[in-house]
């Protein structure tokens, strides 16, 4: 019904954003306007995964949700060791 409010469209519509946010990502990357190493291109792919993964509660689909989480893990450990690399003292000779 027109008047009736649909979750799974919401729930869509967070995965289309999600999209969004993977495919700006990967402009800004491949325009070379942002690093493959920099905390920006890992943090974009974290939201992007978690809103696609978010899309999920709409309509479940297993491959979907293993994919986003290795997304996750992986972008996430990687932030984590740039922040650590950053707030290690320089020695110099």
């Amino acid at each position: 019904m027109l008047g009736e409010f649909d979750i799974v469209l919401v729930f869509r519509a967070i995965g289309v954003f999600g999209f969004a946010v993977y495919v700006g990502v990967y402009a800004l990357l491949s325009w070379r306007l942002i690093g493959g190493d920099s905390l920006v291109y890992f943090a974009g792919n974290t939201v992007a995964a978690a809103l696609v993964l978010m899309s999920n509660f709409g309509e479940f689909n297993m491959a979907l949700v293993l994919i986003q989480i290795f997304f996750i893990a992986i972008a996430m450990t990687a932030m984590i060791l740039r922040l650590m690399a950053e707030s290690e003292p320089i020695e110099t000779a």
